[in-house]
């Protein structure tokens, strides 16, 4: 499996605010989700944009920390309730899966990965990606919640 960047609302290009009908819509999507398939996952409007988490994801997955770095950002978007774009709360997290927390910081100062996620994020629009989750095998995807089995159907061509 291979992760790839993909930014909902990319940084740099500024969406109108959303109405307050619209916010109490998601949230209860979101929450129907998480009822529906048992995950503790809460809607968090805290977070504007993501690019900063996907370069540190870059950094973990070449440090051998991409899984668990993925996992420890999902909990503190969906969980938690952070802004994943906040460099102390990524810091944090890269501290507590043992990366180097300076280096760290200074590769999302710095931009290092910058045009990786960009690069990323090019893939996925040429692809006709325009909503995550997205699951891509071969030449077949599926975006969105998808259950096991249709997971286990796109991975096998079926």
């Amino acid at each position: 499996m291979e992760w790839k960047a993909f930014e909902l609302k990319p940084e740099g290009e500024e969406t109108p605010p959303k109405s307050p009908e619209y916010m109490e819509r998601a949230r209860k999507g979101v929450e129907q989700l998480a009822a529906q398939y048992g995950l503790d996952m809460k809607f968090n409007a805290s977070t504007e944009h993501s690019r900063h988490a996907l370069e540190g994801a870059k950094y973990a997955e070449i440090h051998g920390k991409g899984n668990e770095y993925h996992d420890a950002v999902f909990a503190a978007q969906f969980q938690q309730e952070r802004d994943i774009n906040n460099l102390d709360v990524l810091v944090e997290i890269a501290g507590n899966l043992g990366l180097d927390q300076d280096e760290f910081r200074q590769v999302l100062e710095e931009r290092t990965y910058q045009e990786a996620v960009l690069l990323d994020h090019a893939e996925a629009v040429r692809l006709g990606v325009t909503g995550i989750p997205c699951f891509v095998s071969g030449n077949q995807g599926v975006m969105g919640a998808q259950t096991y089995e249709s997971l286990k159907q796109l991975v096998e061509g079926e």
